[in-house]
């Protein structure tokens, strides 16, 4: 009998211990391949299909890496408020040695990525489907989704 009861129970506790998160993001969560970037100030253009730059968001999480260093993943609190994206807090992730905020003494590390303030806010010019498009004040980067 006491059996039949832990039958019973144990799916009870599976599935209420699942906690299932959506979120609010609908396009933008996903992997995103850095391809283009265009400069504001000048209108020079520059091909970055071949640095292999990634931006990945998930929950409130955004992740940017570069394949050719694949030790170094940065990650970023971020907002996304329909036509403006907001990415901040950014830190350096590492469990090893423990994560380490950037200041702006060490923000030149996240301009690789299209990052250029501690907090930097995009203009989403577009977001559909397999391409999307960000401006801030000094740059307009294109993205595929990977």
């Amino acid at each position: 009998m006491k059996y039949l009861l832990y039958i019973f129970l144990l799916p009870l506790f599976v599935f209420t211990s699942c906690d299932t998160t959506s979120s609010e993001d609908g396009n933008l969560d996903n992997m995103w391949y850095l391809v283009k970037v265009d400069s504001l100030a000048s209108g020079n253009s520059k091909d970055y299909r071949s640095k292999r730059v990634f931006w990945s968001f998930q929950g409130t999480l955004m992740q940017t890496n570069c394949v050719d260093s694949m030790s170094l993943f940065f990650m970023y609190r971020f907002e996304n408020k329909g036509d403006m994206l907001i990415v901040k807090s950014p830190f350096l992730y590492d469990r090893v040695n423990d994560d380490k905020p950037i200041t702006e003494q060490s923000l030149d590390r996240l301009r690789m990525y299209g990052i250029n303030y501690l907090t930097d806010s995009f203009q989403i010019e577009s977001l559909h489907g397999e391409t999307m498009i960000l401006k801030d004040r000094k740059l307009r980067l294109s993205f595929e989704r990977y």
